[in-house]
């Protein structure tokens, strides 16, 4: 008897562990609290960030609508997503607080897989509503909202009248811009002053070129959530998608990427490439096809940061570059300076 209980206790001791090790090789915490890990940025070179627009169309049906969102967001988070956008009131028209029913189901999968969610309603707040894109962070918490600036006509909506937002968050800072909002460049140059490193466009469209030219002017990424076309900070549209799910585009950005103007840094980075050769790479230059004269550098080493060399030799990013030409200028020209 003895025997037996003993063989029955190593027996049950054997499957803990053979669960727990299962448990870890899925990436899975036995609370079920984490599926899948995000990306070891730190093990990377530049500064990586893996994002997804989940394109399951605006409007329809709130509680069908909600279901096909979760079941999208699962897919992302078990495909270690850092930050997942949804469309525009992808759930439905009928208004609802900040937090209400809709973020509250969102929030779960947030905080469930560890991923940012930009979850977009229409909000009730007092007797105004809005088009509202709602941050939630990893922790399932309201980070923020940004409310349409520009509301299409016929939406039967407020107008925001707090602007461009910029959220902070761990892997770089974000804007929010909505559909109509599009057709305003003062928005987009607004996320460009306030040095965002991605733009997200919860959209009920995909909205097409104009997108690559903000890209391109702004140098920031844009990802549209209408179509999921994905737009790089050189203005292309991004297909890197890792593996082809229905209705949703993944793809890994770099945030370290930068770009230099050729005014004033040539000698500079002439040394800094030589003296860290094999460690950072010139992506893009001067020529005949793109006569912009720009360098574009992206990291090749593990923990090697592009734009932490740039401070180290004095080479403003092209961002920088200009913001700081605009402003002197400025000041040049209201006291009457020659430049």
């Amino acid at each position: 008897m003895k025997g037996t209980t003993m063989r029955i206790c190593r027996a049950f001791l054997l499957y803990l562990v053979i669960t727990v090790l299962a448990s870890s090789v899925c990436g899975e915490e036995v609370s079920g609290a984490v599926v899948v890990p995000q990306l070891e940025r730190e093990k990377l070179p530049g500064r990586q960030v893996k994002v997804t627009a989940i394109c399951i169309g605006f409007g329809g049906k709130h509680e069908e609508k909600l279901k096909q969102a979760i079941e999208q967001l699962h897919t992302a988070g078990k495909n270690g997503v850092d930050i997942a956008c949804l469309p525009e009131e992808f759930a439905g028209t009928k208004a609802e607080p900040i937090p209400g029913p809709t973020t509250k189901a969102v929030a779960e999968l947030a905080r469930q897989y560890n991923m940012y969610v930009i979850c977009p309603i229409r909000e009730q707040a007092g007797d105004r509503q809005y088009n509202t894109a709602v941050l939630i962070d990893r922790e399932g918490k309201v980070a923020g909202y940004y409310r349409k600036v520009f509301v299409f006509w016929g939406e039967g909506l407020h107008c925001s009248t707090e602007g461009v937002k910029v959220f902070e968050t761990d892997f770089g800072r974000i804007s929010i811009l909505t559909c109509f909002d599009l057709n305003y460049p003062e928005l987009w140059a607004k996320c460009d002053e306030l040095d965002v490193d991605i733009v997200f466009w919860p959209s009920a469209y995909g909205g097409g070129s104009p997108l690559n030219a903000f890209a391109i002017l702004y140098h920031y990424y844009i990802v549209p959530v209408g179509a999921g076309n994905i737009i790089d900070i050189t203005g292309k549209t991004h297909r890197n998608i890792e593996k082809p799910w229905d209705k949703q585009f993944i793809a890994t950005l770099d945030l370290d990427r930068a770009f230099a103007h050729h005014d004033f840094n040539r000698e500079k980075v002439k040394k800094m490439l030589k003296e860290h050769a094999g460690e950072i790479t010139v992506e893009r230059n001067l020529s005949q096809e793109d006569l912009a004269p720009w360098w574009l550098f992206r990291a090749a080493k593990p923990g090697v940061r592009v734009r932490e060399l740039l401070k180290e030799y004095k080479i403003e990013t092209l961002r920088e570059y200009q913001h700081r030409s605009r402003r002197q200028i400025n000041e040049a020209r209201l006291k009457g300076e020659r430049i």
